[in-house]
């Protein structure tokens, strides 16, 4: 049994007198009916209709869980019932009513709080689905101060509201539809927009995240849909592969420029303690005042400080660090003393970006540079994200290097590493920490060399003849025979290379059984003494 209730709004109107329209709830008749009766007594003629946009679905039946729902008009809701029907009759029906009461937003929220803690870059998910929330209209913003409520509730970090450093969307009210009628239209019109104010590769990563929160609903909160809108999602495509390689040319006026950093921040740090000591026990009247005799006192004692101060090559050791081990940049500044075995050369890193933990393999000249480094901090390089990424910016400023990132330098490592003929891509594999070796088919080409190297050596005692063009057979240059010591007149053979001509021969004789032409040459060889 089915039953279909409208619940749309009721619209009081006078014929050419719009200003007095009025909407009443569904359930408020008597509102209605007042409303009619004061316009009456005014003179004037009212009409009421409801409206078609709220029809609420209740079907009942024997064997069957009773099935709730809402619709936005009469014709949407007498098709649910009579696909449901349908579906019931074959025993095909699959319950959506729960897709259709909760929003996409609302699932984003769930999302933030319940699963997104368990990833690794939860951080950045979390910014990203803030960010489409705030961005989605009042409903949006609504949900999200929701959240952070709840995130101060439990006692955690909350973002500020008003920072922002993304580029804003405003293909997004989509997402306060009910999951069950996000459709990939919707999610298409949102990459297109997006495309547009950021990189395809930005997006892509958008996708994902979007993909990762609709495969929670539908397998982990049993949200059923008729169809995944993801599935037939059209992906931007975009290559963004670095192949930049430093020459050494750039390397040296590289190195040269970061110790020329390291230097300045060691003359600084220097120059701060002199000063401070030097006026401990000043006394100012006012901060511009003390301002003042702090830029005397430091011109005062910069010479001073540049004497004395112990420079730490901290930049030029975290080069040399990412271009000797091929390691990410987060695992070397994330790096700590107690995770480096300089006996086994080797520094063990608990987490990677793929979340296994690995083992970098460090040379004998990197591990000296390490040792040589002060360990007064639990962190190898005791500096900054920021601090690092200005530096070299910096540096590739003063040195004249174009378009090098901290990350070409683990490209460079593996290219080096595979450049030299001696490592198998497995091994490099394993050297890089990659899960999927498809990653690491860029450097393939690199391996080349050793790869001709191992067909020589697989393949040079196979064939002892080779064969001319003509049909003429002739001794390989491996068979250790000069064609002199086959001659009339020449030196006897020795007993090593009787054997090899013999064996040559058996061969030929063995090949040519069948078919000896006149054309082959089969050289006898001389009996020695």
């Amino acid at each position: 049994m089915a039953d279909l209730t409208n619940r749309s709004r009721f619209r009081l109107t006078v014929k050419n007198s719009p200003g007095r329209t009025r909407y009443f709830p569904f359930n408020n008749v008597e509102a209605v009916q007042a409303a009619m009766d004061a316009l009456r007594a005014q003179g004037f003629k009212p009409h009421v209709e409801q409206l078609d946009e709220s029809w609420l679905v209740r079907i009942r039946e024997k064997g069957h869980k009773p099935l709730l729902s809402t619709f936005k008009s009469k014709s949407e809701a007498q098709a649910f019932i009579a696909h449901s029907m349908e579906e019931r009759s074959r025993g095909l029906f699959v319950d959506y009513t729960a897709s259709r009461k909760v929003t996409l937003a609302q699932l984003f929220v769930r999302y933030l709080l319940e699963e997104a803690p368990r990833h690794k870059s939860h951080k950045v998910l979390a910014y990203s689905l803030e960010g489409w929330l705030a961005d989605s209209g009042p409903a949006g913003v609504a949900l999200l101060e929701g959240y952070r409520e709840e995130l101060r509730r439990r006692g955690q970090v909350v973002r500020p509201a008003k920072f922002q450093m993304r580029q804003s969307s405003g293909e997004l009210s989509w997402i306060h539809k009910p999951l069950a009628d996000v459709t990939t239209v919707d999610i298409e019109l949102f990459i297109n927009d997006r495309l547009e104010a950021v990189e395809p590769s930005t997006v892509d990563r958008e996708i994902d995240r979007l993909k990762s929160v609709l495969t929670v609903a539908t397998s982990v909160w049993d949200y059923p849909l008729r169809k995944n809108p993801m599935v037939a999602v059209r992906r931007p495509k975009y290559f963004n592969e670095r192949d930049r390689r430093i020459s050494a040319a750039e390397e040296a006026r590289l190195l040269e420029a970061l110790a020329q950093l390291d230097g300045e921040q060691a003359v600084e740090a220097r120059l701060c303690e002199l000063a401070h000591a030097a006026m401990r026990d000043q006394v100012f009247s006012s901060p511009s005042a003390r301002k003042k005799v702090l830029a005397q006192t430091r011109r005062r004692l910069l010479a001073l400080a540049e004497e004395s101060a112990q420079v730490v090559p901290y930049l030029q050791v975290f080069y040399l660090f990412q271009v000797m081990t091929a390691a990410r940049r987060g695992e070397t500044l994330g790096l700590t003393w107690n995770r480096i075995d300089f006996e086994a050369k080797t520094a063990f890193l608990p987490e990677t970006k793929n979340g296994l933990a690995r083992k970098l393999a460090l040379r004998h000249d990197l591990v000296e540079l390490l040792q040589d480094l002060p360990r007064d901090t639990e962190r190898v390089f005791a500096v900054g994200l920021d601090a690092v990424v200005g530096a070299w910016t910096k540096a590739c400023l003063m040195a004249g290097v174009h378009d090098f990132h901290i990350h070409d330098a683990r490209h460079e490592a593996l290219s080096r590493l595979a450049e030299s003929g001696k490592f198998t891509l497995p091994e490099i594999q394993v050297f890089s920490g990659h899960q999927d070796l498809r990653m690491l088919m860029r450097y393939a080409h690199l391996c080349a060399s050793r790869l001709a190297h191992k067909l020589d050596e697989c393949f040079k005692d196979v064939e002892k003849v080779r064969v001319h063009r003509g049909g003429r057979r002739f001794l390989n240059k491996r068979a250790g025979v000069a064609p002199g010591a086959l001659m009339d007149g020449a030196e006897p053979l020795t007993c090593s290379q009787s054997a090899a001509v013999s064996a040559c021969v058996s061969a030929l004789q063995e090949q040519e059984s069948t078919r000896l032409g006149a054309n082959v040459i089969a050289f006898r060889p001389r009996r020695t003494a």
